[in-house]
């Protein structure tokens, strides 16, 4: 997984040590459960931030992630200079960002999706159908959602509509708040 640098003067020396500090982080996640969602450094010389955003098929607490940023810590004091970032972040994704990877939708059976398509059609629809990727060549990936028709003075229309995640350009789940 590439570091996004957002915001930070680049040059030659910072450049050897995000590879570094990538190979790193990437090596601490290949033997765990949990996957590199993004990294993103932020901030400009002596204040910059290290945020590592992390998931899982079951999901993450903040016991997890606690103990993640630790480990991480103490592993990247020990083994690389970090001479300009001043603090790590390991974090869960959270409901606004996007979903990037086919795995994380699994868990949102049921809920409603906001997707943007590659061509710029919006769809919103709920997520219904999910076959297992092991089922799926890679590529090929299908989701289903239902989608709600409203027209005036008549009864809704429901209808499932497959998808290919290929062709999704963005898809974030649609956060709902009740009284």
């Amino acid at each position: 997984m590439k570091i996004l640098v957002v915001g930070c003067e680049t040059h030659f020396f910072f450049m050897e040590k995000e590879i570094e500090l990538q190979n790193l982080i990437n090596e601490y996640f290949t033997s765990s459960d949990y996957k590199i969602i993004e990294n993103v450094i932020r901030g400009e010389k002596g204040t910059r931030v290290l945020e590592i955003f992390i998931d899982n098929e079951k999901g993450i607490n903040i016991d997890e992630i606690t103990k993640i940023n630790k480990d991480l810590s103490s592993l990247i004091d020990e083994k690389i200079d970090m001479f300009n970032i001043s603090n790590l972040v390991v974090s869960s994704p959270g409901a606004e960002r996007p979903l990037k990877f086919y795995w994380q939708l699994k868990k949102h059976a049921g809920r409603v999706l906001e997707i943007e398509m590659n061509d710029g059609e919006k769809i919103e629809g709920k997520l219904e159908e999910f076959p297992e990727s092991s089922d799926v060549k890679e590529g090929e990936e299908k989701i289903t959602v239902e989608i709600t028709v409203k027209e005036k003075g008549k009864k809704n229309t429901v209808y499932p509509r497959e998808i290919k995640f290929k062709d999704i350009k963005e898809v974030k789940v649609k956060l709902r708040f009740t009284k």
